[in-house]
């Protein structure tokens, strides 16, 4: 069967799937409502939920780390930044649009676009360490 590496990579790999999905899921949010104070109480919930993905992705990165006995390199130090840039880019994300209700005119617009630069950022900061690893696996980039 699986190893405890082989099996903790595999759930560290459908955790990243689903957060991908949760940030379309993101993106979409603001499109839903018409009202800012409810889609501020959807978005408020949705940073829950993703900062609990992305700790549950942190958490199985580490214990696969554990589990391999590996030493820290480069690539995992990335990931770590990646990790915290993600939450940071959360809070932002989210204190922008709470400062949004100050111009009720404009409300609606401002949230779906904050919603979607900062949606395809995460994306694209996790999609890049996504390529990296792949690139990395088969040996196209230098491991350490």
């Amino acid at each position: 069967m699986f190893g405890e590496f082989e099996e903790m990579i595999l759930y560290h790999s459908f955790l990243i799937k689903m957060i991908l999905g949760l940030f379309l899921v993101g993106m979409i949010i603001p499109f839903i409502g018409k009202m800012c104070s409810i889609t501020i109480k959807r978005m408020r919930i949705y940073m829950f939920v993703s900062h609990g993905m992305l700790s549950m992705i942190a958490f199985t990165g580490l214990i696969a780390f554990v589990f391999a006995k590996l030493s820290l390199n480069i690539s995992m130090i990335f990931m770590i930044i990646a990790f915290l840039a993600l939450i940071g880019l959360e809070v932002i994300s989210y204190r922008k649009m709470l400062r949004t209700r100050e111009n009720k005119e404009e409300c609606q617009k401002k949230m779906k676009r904050i919603a979607v630069v900062y949606g395809l950022i995460k994306i694209a900061v996790v999609m890049s360490l996504v390529i990296s690893k792949i690139m990395e696996y088969k040996s196209a980039v230098p491991i350490s």
